[in-house]
């Protein structure tokens, strides 16, 4: 009897012991899925994270090439009156080519003055009304170069009225073009479609990109004329990135300097430069000072490709005495082929009589194709197509 109750307390031990090896098993399994599934959570949580706050990229041939969100490239403050009266007492009453004016009697509204010196050059004025134009004022002006006039509108009143010596020559009526197409040196056979189109455009080239070396050493054997496209810090960094080694605002002056320094050396033999992206730098007078007299000191020029409104790259350069102008127009907002088609169409128009206009596009297929499918036309028009260097100018 007792032999029984032994074998049945050894059996029962036995099960109770697979029973707690069973459960405690369980266990650990249980821990182990609750553990890889809450590892699986943090992991998603970091990839979104991640996603929202990393960079918003556009694929360009083998590249990637970052690109400024539209809703900041158009960004404009308001302008009043006074604050174009104050432009136009910068750059004609009081600037660098007046000497001198006198008040002559008023006309109703419209106050008259006789400005002292010669009348100012097509590219000057055509610069000062197309500022004027980008304020998105009610703002407008209206010359007369054989009259010796400049008429400044506000809406549909004359406002004022400035009086020069009537020229003694008129300048000709064809417009000059510069086109220069940005996020240039990731594809050279892409730069070898560019070279073979009848029209003149300047590669500004990313010091960052793949092929910039073997794109600079391409347009020096073709004898062309190229730039270097500055990456700059945009409104939306970081979660819009200019890409590596950009100028980024709180960088001290020396890093600041060796940065210019090593887009030039990258893209050696540039003639000037231009921004890419850089909506928040370039409205900032002290960063945009350093870079400007590094690229006089190696003599390049600086066109503003004006990514914001409010933008002092241009008033800078000009102040500094760098050669300097500013994109009027973008070709490629879109990537469609009629889009770009119409905005070449418009870019003529601008031009009109006198003017210079420099307009910036992209490398993309588009944009290519809209060139050749309006090379006919253009050949027909009263314009020029230039490089860029013949566009900027010391002020």
């Amino acid at each position: 009897m007792a032999s029984k109750k032994k074998k049945t307390s050894k059996k029962t031990t036995r099960k109770s012991a697979k029973k707690r090896q069973l459960s405690q098993n369980k266990r650990i399994f249980l821990a182990s899925a609750f553990l890889l599934g809450f590892v699986a959570i943090c992991l998603f949580a970091l990839v979104d994270l991640r996603a929202s706050f990393s960079p918003e990229v556009t694929a360009v041939h083998d590249k990637f090439v970052y690109e400024e969100p539209a809703d900041v490239v158009h960004e404009l403050k308001e302008y009043n009156y006074t604050d174009i009266r104050q432009l136009i007492d910068n750059q004609l009453i009081n600037g660098p080519r007046s000497v001198g004016w006198h008040k002559l009697q008023d006309r109703a509204d419209v106050q008259v003055l006789k400005i002292f010196g010669d009348f100012p050059s097509s590219p000057f004025l055509a610069e000062l009304a197309s500022h004027i134009e980008q304020t998105n004022s009610a703002a407008h002006l209206e010359i007369s170069r054989n009259e010796g006039i400049i008429h400044l509108y506000w809406l549909a009143d004359l406002k004022l009225e400035l009086r020069y010596q009537v020229p003694d020559v008129v300048e000709s009526e064809r417009g000059q073009i510069a086109v220069i197409m940005d996020d240039m040196g990731g594809s050279l056979p892409f730069l070898r479609e560019l070279l073979r189109l009848n029209i003149i455009i300047t590669p500004s080239i990313l010091p960052g990109m793949s092929r910039a070396a073997s794109a600079t050493a391409l347009l020096q054997e073709e004898g062309r004329e190229y730039m270097v496209h500055m990456p700059m810090e945009p409104r939306s960094y970081p979660r819009t990135n200019p890409g590596p080694n950009a100028l980024l605002l709180g960088q001290t002056e020396a890093e600041t300097r060796r940065l210019v320094q090593s887009y030039m050396t990258a893209v050696s033999g540039a003639v000037g430069g231009n921004n890419h992206m850089g909506s928040r730098y370039t409205a900032e007078s002290d960063a945009m000072r350093v870079v400007l007299s590094e690229l006089k000191k190696h003599g390049l020029f600086f066109i503003d490709s004006r990514t914001i409104g409010n933008s002092v790259a241009f008033s800078e350069a000009r102040n500094m005495g760098v050669k300097t102008a500013t994109r009027n127009i973008f070709l490629d907002n879109e990537e469609e082929v009629s889009y770009i088609r119409q905005q070449i169409r418009k870019m003529v128009s601008m031009a009109g009589k006198n003017r210079e206009i420099i307009a910036i596009c992209h490398p993309y297929a588009e944009t290519l194709e809209a060139f050749r499918q309006e090379q006919e036309w253009l050949r027909q028009q009263s314009v020029d197509f230039v490089s860029a260097s013949k566009l900027v100018h010391v002020y």
